[in-house]
């Protein structure tokens, strides 16, 4: 490990103020005193290496972006932030510190004055909203996590790197699924009174680092896309796949504990979008065949199979399900809105409030945001916002196409894999948001985001550098 000048001159005054809290350390337990003396310093050397080489502090940071709350829903603390909050802060602190001394030059998106006209269209909109303190608050966090992005977009700078972030990534999903799926479909209570139910309901749905199941059930979608690439993969050695197999059956495992049909169907896409790329149904045949035995051997099967059936089955009868039932309404909503603001829309932040208004009898029930990111942007920023929104979401998409196309002739190799991890798990996070609200604050959705913006730049660089070899040639 080696630290430029600036870098030790910073080591030594970080010793300087460990040494300063000398007297202190000695008045508490011998113990204690050393463990935090060893974490104080090993913090100061991670805050400084973080300094010289920012994806220290970016690794943690992402990781911490897809524990959500877990401080509330899991430790039951009543705590007003999140592991992710705390990361950003002291990353962007870091970050700037970098930036001060490194004086590198940043990288734009080519995406700056969308983004920018669309915020300053949500200001506009406040002109006349009735929620302008609410709508203020969710722009600045809207904001944020734009700067998160691209935060990302400046740090991420190799395809280790990116290989790197999706297999730590990996490895926390999966160990989360695994918990979610132990206390919910695996759990004895639980599986008891499934099998009463027999499909008409389920006993409880995992939600660990949300309160919402489903927000959980999207977090994983980023490990089931990139442990399905590796299963599906050609050129991938034996082990990575089994590995991969190991962790995609418990990631299923997981998405199946939330009995989110949104994730359901975003997984579905997203599996076939992987399948589709690689040209390798090998796999599916044998899942498949595995899912038959599985089936009519294990009864915890069939009572879990059941209540997915039941929940799947419900989306094709909106009369039996209040909650498709409540997304038409939403839906029909929405569209009004747009009819009577369709230049501008109705303010931001405003859907619920329009939607209790023009529905009174459906204002004092618990669904009134708007469950789907393309008629929101209608209904609240008419016109103008929706094809400002989905001209940013095309050009990124178009982009991640683009920088996968290249490495097309390497069929299965890390740069295609990871091409098709990221705008995978891109294109399902939209069509979960088709269903769920919150898309520009789904945090697990913006570290997607700004890997795939990070790969985007990788390719073109390196496809910049062949050219200009082939020139010189």
């Amino acid at each position: 490990m080696t630290f430029s000048r600036p870098i030790g001159y910073s080591l030594l005054a970080g010793l300087s103020f460990l040494i300063v809290l000398g007297p202190l350390l000695t008045r508490l337990d011998p113990f204690v005193a050393i463990v935090l003396s060893l974490g104080l310093l090993g913090g100061v050397l991670w805050a400084l290496k973080s300094i010289e080489d920012p994806f220290w502090v970016a690794l943690p940071l992402c990781l911490s972006a897809f524990l959500g709350g877990i401080f509330t829903e899991v430790f039951e603390l009543t705590l007003p932030i999140t592991p992710f909050q705390l990361m950003f802060i002291l990353a962007i602190g870091l970050w700037s510190i970098h930036r001060t001394i490194k004086a590198h030059r940043l990288t734009l998106l080519g995406l700056e004055w969308p983004v920018a006209a669309l915020v300053a269209l949500a200001c506009f909109s406040m002109l006349y909203s009735v929620n302008v303190e609410e709508g203020l608050l969710r722009l600045l966090r809207v904001s944020l996590n734009f700067v998160f992005v691209f935060y990302l977009y400046q740090v991420i700078q190799t395809k280790r790197q990116l290989i790197v972030l999706l297999t730590s990534i990996t490895v926390l999903l999966t160990a989360l699924a695994g918990y979610a799926a132990i206390f919910t479909i695996l759990n004895p209570e639980q599986t008891a009174i499934n099998i009463q139910l027999r499909g008409i309901g389920v006993a409880s749905r995992a939600a660990i680092t949300d309160a919402d199941p489903n927000i959980f059930a999207s977090s994983l979608l980023v490990g089931i896309a990139f442990t399905t690439a590796l299963l599906h993969s050609r050129t991938v050695p034996a082990w990575q796949r089994m590995a991969a197999l190991g962790s995609l059956l418990i990631l299923t495992a997981g998405v199946l504990s939330t009995y989110s049909r949104s994730s359901w169907v975003a997984v579905a896409i997203l599996a076939a979008f992987i399948i589709w790329q690689l040209k390798n149904f090998r796999f599916v045949w044998l899942g498949l065949g595995a899912a038959i035995v599985a089936v009519v051997t294990i009864p915890q099967v069939q009572v879990l199979l059941f209540s997915v059936a039941d929940r799947a089955l419900s989306l094709l009868d909106p009369s039996s399900d209040s909650s498709s039932s409540i997304r038409l309404l939403l839906g029909k909503a929405s569209l009004e809105m747009f009819a009577d603001s369709w230049g501008f829309g109705v303010g931001y932040r405003d859907f619920s409030y329009e939607f209790a208004r023009r529905y009174d009898r459906y204002a004092i029930t618990y669904v009134n945001e708007p469950h789907n990111i393309s008629y929101q942007m209608l209904a609240e920023l008419g016109l103008a916002g929706f094809l400002l929104f989905h001209g940013i979401i095309l050009a990124i998409g178009r982009w991640g196409w683009q920088s996968m196309q290249r490495v097309r002739s390497s069929l299965g190799s890390w740069d295609h894999l990871l091409g098709i991890t990221l705008l995978g798990t891109f294109l399902a996070y939209f069509v979960f948001h088709q269903f769920l609200p919150r898309f520009l604050t789904n945090a697990p959705l913006m570290v997607t985001l700004g890997l795939l913006l990070a790969y985007v730049k990788i390719q073109r660089r390196e496809s910049a550098i062949k050219d200009s070899e082939s020139l010189q040639n």
